[in-house]
């Protein structure tokens, strides 16, 4: 059984500021690389990983992800298109800051063989790229 994606961050800044940073769209571009997201239930943005389409507004080749879930300003869940997963983002507040806590998770559906090198990279990008930028980004915020 392949395990979930789980990363744990802690953010200098409150929880209304880091929720502002996953949800307004000029925000979301600046840590997740999202194009035309939209903080509305059911809407279907794009997260696009080549940076020269991302500065042209290009979703050729784009991963969709449509919002399931937005309960300000503790949770918002997405699906996950190739492979159908879901990414869970939950806020916590904490003394000085934040507890942010993503799980992507779906992965027990597919053949292990099949998405062991994708979870993988999918981890070290949420760990060391994604939700460090979210802290930058929640962190700078006015």
């Amino acid at each position: 059984m392949v395990e979930d994606v789980m990363s744990v961050i802690e953010v200098a800044a409150p929880r209304e500021q880091v929720w502002r940073a996953l949800t307004e769209p000029a925000l979301v571009v600046q840590w997740m690389g999202a194009l035309r997201f939209r903080a509305e239930a059911g809407h279907v943005f794009y997260l696009q990983p080549d940076r020269a389409r991302r500065l042209a507004g290009d979703v050729t080749d784009g991963i969709a992800c449509r919002i399931e879930i937005l309960d300000r300003p503790r949770r918002l869940t997405f699906s996950w298109d190739l492979p159908d997963t879901s990414v869970d983002i939950r806020l916590r507040n904490i003394p000085g800051g934040t507890h942010v806590r993503l799980v992507h998770s779906g992965w027990d559906r597919f053949d292990d063989r099949e998405t062991e090198n994708v979870r993988g990279g999918m981890g070290h990008a949420w760990h060391s790229v994604a939700l460090p930028a979210l802290k930058a980004v929640a962190e700078s915020a006015p």
